[in-house]
């Protein structure tokens, strides 16, 4: 029995041993697994510097200057002096008459470059990207020195020099897009504009600036770099102004070019590719701001350009081009209302097409012809406005309307057709105005008074210009009474205000113009049927409050 029970004891010590050792067995197997999660944490932290490359300076960082200086400095430092010492060593081997041996020499120092950029990546992982992008910059110069900047090139062909020049840039933006670099999808861009420029062929250069917008865009739409887009619709809309100015970075005259060809094409299509901004899905760290912004700026830059290239080539045959872009800018903003995240670029590419349609009119029938058909364009914004239920379209297009009422009331010419065909736009657009309102989301009364008051200015002047003098005054009083009937037939107290402020003003003329002018007996007809409406209306009004304070008492 002691045996046993001996027995049982050693065999419960072992077991809790066991029990033990599972224990910690279960530890060091945590303890494996975090090691493993913290080595892959820290790998990918190492990784993602790849991705992006920030030229930060040594005096940004936390810790000693001495030692951000000796690391970051010296490595600027060293690189900046290994670019200059490699390009004067080609320069020197090609000037003692070795053109082969000089390239050969500047293509080896660039592998030489990469491969210690590959070797340094992880002990020296800042100098190692600095030796990239050294690497890069060397290649693309001893690249483009193949065909240019020689007298007697090792590509004789100008044709095949670009050519091969454009497949180590591809190659370039391939490494940029693989390691999603920013930074180096904009160097590269840079350097196709530089490449558009060196060449001094117009299509070439033309044609160039369009493809760098379109892979702007494609950046855009694959990584959101935003910002990259917004510095490349300057530098693309600046590489336009070259080429229109006979490229005077290589030391031509700077003067426009006899002919544009073609190429005002890209610039179109510069414009229309850079609007894909508004169309492709906002990303989540852009702000709706930013692409507002982003699209006000090609606008810009493309309005820009297009004057310029109108006003020197096409004087007297812009209208097929503005035709496009008003077909393209009304159908663009269509689909913008339904596609887009940011609403309001579908009213602002509407706006932009009506104007281009404004021009093509102006280019057709020219003025004071085209008045009659911008006021008439008016009335179809309005109509969009409502469509799109935009209060943006309405205010925007109010301001346009004024300010083409002023140019056309300072133009000397008068035509009554356009005349009326004012005085209808004005009270019609009003009309809608206060109808459509909530769906329009207008809350203050000012838009809607603006288009009224256009419109009694435009029927005293339209019945001043097509009614025979003496009976100009007779005729502004009929409308007075047209006004006031119809502020009684719709039941809106602003007609009143209108049919008051006419009858004042025919009051006025009468007494300072019309007394001298016209004959004494039809002098006294105008002023008893001045005074008949007058007391009418003032009897009006008296029973109307009359009838107000019995209701009220």
């Amino acid at each position: 029995m002691d045996k046993n029970k001996s027995n049982q004891g050693e065999l419960k010590d072992v077991l809790n041993d066991l029990e033990q050792v599972k224990i910690r067995l279960a530890k060091v197997e945590k303890s494996l697994e975090k090691q493993k999660k913290n080595k892959i944490q820290t790998s990918e932290k190492t990784k993602q510097p790849e991705t992006e490359f920030e030229l930060n300076l040594p005096f940004q960082s936390k810790g000693s200057i001495e030692f951000r200086l000796g690391e970051y400095g010296m490595a600027w430092l060293g690189n900046i002096v290994l670019l200059f010492g490699i390009t004067f060593l080609v320069q020197y081997l090609q000037n003692a008459g070795n053109l082969i041996i000089s390239m050969l020499v500047g293509f080896i120092s660039v592998f030489l470059i990469y491969a210690g950029s590959f070797l340094t990546r992880t002990s020296y992982s800042y100098l190692s990207k600095l030796l990239e992008y050294n690497g890069h910059l060397l290649l693309y110069y001893f690249t483009l020195r193949l065909h240019f900047f020689q007298d007697e090139p090792i590509i004789g062909n100008k044709i095949v020099g670009i050519i091969v020049l454009m497949l180590v840039l591809v190659n370039l933006l391939y490494i940029s897009f693989r390691k999603k670099s920013q930074l180096l999808a904009g160097i590269i861009l840079l350097m196709i504009l530089v490449s558009g420029v060196i060449s001094n062929s117009t299509q070439f250069f033309a044609g160039i600036t369009a493809i760098t917008a379109l892979v702007a865009i494609i950046f855009y739409y694959r990584f959101g770099w935003v910002k990259l887009v917004f510095i490349f619709i300057f530098l693309t809309y600046l590489a336009h102004i070259t080429w229109l100015l006979n490229n005077p970075f290589i030391g031509n005259n700077p003067e426009f070019i006899e002919s544009p060809g073609t190429g005002y094409f890209f610039l179109i299509a510069t414009g229309f590719i850079f609007s894909l901004l508004a169309l492709i899905p906002k990303k989540e760290n852009i702000s709706k701001e930013f692409i507002i912004t982003s699209v006000i700026w090609n606008g810009l830059g493309f309005t820009f350009i297009l004057i310029l290239t109108i006003v020197t080539y096409f004087s007297k045959n812009y209208v097929s081009i503005f035709a496009v872009i008003t077909v393209f800018c009304i159908a663009y903003a269509f689909i913008l209302q339904s596609r887009s995240h940011v609403k309001i670029t579908a009213s602002m590419y509407a706006l932009y097409g009506f104007l281009a349609m404004s021009v093509s009119f102006h280019g057709i029938y020219g003025l004071p012809q085209a008045y009659m058909l911008l006021s008439i364009q008016s009335l179809l914004v309005v109509s969009m406005a409502l469509w799109f239920r935009s209060r943006f379209i309405v205010i925007m297009n109010t301001v346009l309307f004024i300010v083409l009422l002023i140019f056309y009331l300072k133009d000397s010419s008068n035509l009554n057709t356009t005349n009326f065909s004012f005085i209808l736009i004005a009270f019609i657009t009003a009309r809608i105005i206060n109808w459509k309102k909530e769906r329009l989301n207008i809350q203050t009364e000012y838009v809607r008074n603006l288009y009224l008051i256009s419109g009694l200015i435009m029927m005293l002047i339209a019945l001043h210009h097509a009614i025979p003098e003496s009976y100009i005054t007779v005729s502004w009083m009929v409308a007075a009474i047209f006004l006031f009937l119809l502020s009684l037939l719709i039941k809106n107290v602003k007609y009143r205000w209108l049919a008051i402020t006419t009858m004042i003003i025919t009051g006025i003329k009468l007494i300072i113009i019309d007394m001298s002018n016209i004959d004494i007996g039809y002098r006294v007809l105008v002023f008893l049927f001045l005074a008949i409406i007058s007391i009418t209306v003032s009897i009006f009004y008296t029973r109307y409050l009359q009838k107000k304070r019995k209701l009220n008492e």
